[in-house]
This record gives structure tokens, sequence and C-alpha cells, in this order.
């Protein structure tokens, strides 16, 4: 199934992402919150097996675990450019102080 239309939701900490295999199986995405505004919900089609259904999971949830990785990358990254900063501060101040503090 394909869609021509997209949708933007901006995501913060409120994100509520549950699944159900009842009736159905859904995944639903709820960027403010659970029940708490508007929703994305991905249905997967019944006519598949259990095993396809379990398949098509498992592709969203690798997409999903890849983007992840990528962001907590980039935050490890930041990370370490902020501690070496703030090292090669901590150093500069040392230096000063070695030198009676002198600029």
């Amino acid at each position: 199934m394909s869609t021509a239309y997209s949708h933007t939701y901006f995501l913060d900490g409120k994100l509520d992402v549950t699944g159900t295999t009842a009736v159905a199986p859904v995944l639903y995405i709820e960027p403010d919150g659970r029940h708490h505004g508007p929703h994305v919900a991905f249905h997967i089609d019944s006519k598949l097996t259990e095993e396809e259904r379990a398949d098509v999971a498992e592709r969203f949830a690798e997409g999903v675990a890849s983007w992840a990785a990528e962001l907590r990358a980039n935050a490890d990254k930041q990370r370490t450019t902020a501690d070496e900063l703030a090292a090669a501060k901590a150093e500069i101040e040392r230096l000063r102080a070695e030198q009676g503090g002198a600029a």
C-alpha cells in the first residue's frame, strides 16, 4: 500500500508509541503523548501471514533502531566535543595559575 501524501510531526519527550495485535496489528504513534491529540496508526494488512506481519514490524523496528543509533552517535560526538572543550579550558586555567594568573 502506498499513499500520495505525508504528515510531519515534531516530536518531543511526550511521545508515546504503542502497538496491539488484537483484531489486526496496529502501531500507534502519538506525538503529544497517550490520548493527547493527533496520532498516526500503521495497520499491517490482515491478508499477510503471521510471519509476514512480524517481518513488516521488524523492518519498521530496524529503521527506527538505525535512526536512534545515528542520533545517539551524534549526541556522543557533541558530548565528546563539549568534554574536550571543557578539558582545554581547564588546562588553560591551570597553566595561567602556574604562571601567576598572567594572560
